[in-house]
């Protein structure tokens, strides 16, 4: 009898999460997929969390290695290579929902932080060798409005899965990177048409971009934090006055850091009071590191 490996365990999860989602699949299902029962899943995992990042990781090394290789296709045309590249983002990302599970997990400690980063740094992979191909196939005039088709292809992909009844078939796959390819026609030559002057949406001046250096946003890691804190809020346990006072100052906070001229004096403040809590000490002292405070 074959040995269950943590791979083992990792590709029935991709298959559960695929067709059910990351929220809906229980670790007893993934373990019975497995081959195994669900005591023996923890000799390999310490949690779900756990292994979804293994998942992830394993994701990426896969796309990597997809991708790697696509490189080495010297003798493919161009646009040919964009196809299978759209192939290889369709069967190792979108075909997973890897792009959705962070939206599904409860993110509180570092482990669910350090999964958020993993995904952003899949996408972030993928986003960069999208660029590449663009320009190798419509030449560098296409390099400012890259990151804009980016979006719109991406946004079909996901609305594709997303609208698809049942897990789409290799011959669908083919069918919808060969749709994305066409969209991308008609997006390069209209973008780069003397005669129509286009909006760059995620251009280096654009309020949009995100520095290519920086995967984890100073965005993303206030977002990030600001949802923790509401999340423990909710499980401590607090009396309702002295809930709804600590709810009402991060509620204060989340106004007063999206302001465009941020208030200095009254968000640390607000955090000295939100810190007071034992269990909010930790997200608003990483609130304070990032906000430069």
């Amino acid at each position: 009898m074959k040995k269950i490996t943590s791979e083992d365990i990792i590709y029935a999860a991709l298959s559960l999460f695929s067709e059910k989602g990351y929220d809906a699949t229980s670790v007893d299902e993934i373990a019975r997929k497995s081959g195994m029962v669900k005591a023996s899943f923890y000799k390999y995992f310490q949690s779900k969390e756990e292994l979804l990042l293994g998942t992830i990781v394993l994701i990426e090394k896969l796309l990597d290695a997809d991708i790697k290789e696509l490189y080495l296709k010297h003798q493919l045309p161009s646009r040919e290579k964009l196809r299978q590249l759209y192939l290889i983002a369709l069967g190792r990302i979108y075909k997973n929902k890897v792009h959705l599970l962070v939206y599904s997990v409860p993110l509180i400690g570092s482990k669910e932080e350090k999964i958020a980063q993993a995904i952003d740094r899949v996408e972030h992979y993928l986003s960069n060798v999208m660029v590449d191909f663009l320009i190798d196939a419509y030449g560098q005039s296409i390099r400012d409005y890259a990151h804009d088709i980016n979006f719109v292809i991406k946004s079909i992909i996901i609305n594709s899965f997303r609208m698809s009844d049942s897990e789409l078939s290799s011959t669908e796959h083919q069918t919808l990177a060969e749709f994305i390819v066409s969209i991308t026609d008609i997006l390069a030559q209209g973008m780069l048409s003397p005669d129509v002057q286009h909006q760059i949406m995620w251009g280096r001046d654009s309020v949009f971009y995100e520095d290519s250096d920086q995967i984890w946003t100073k965005g993303k890691q206030i977002s990030y934090a600001l949802q923790r804190i509401d999340t423990v809020l909710k499980q401590t346990k607090l009396n309702e006055a002295t809930r709804n006072e600590y709810v009402q100052i991060l509620s204060r906070l989340q106004r007063e850091i999206s302001e465009e001229n941020v208030e200095i004096a009254h968000v640390k403040a607000l955090l000295l009071f939100l810190g007071q809590l034992p269990e909010l000490l930790e997200d608003c002292t990483k609130l304070k590191a990032v906000l430069e405070i």
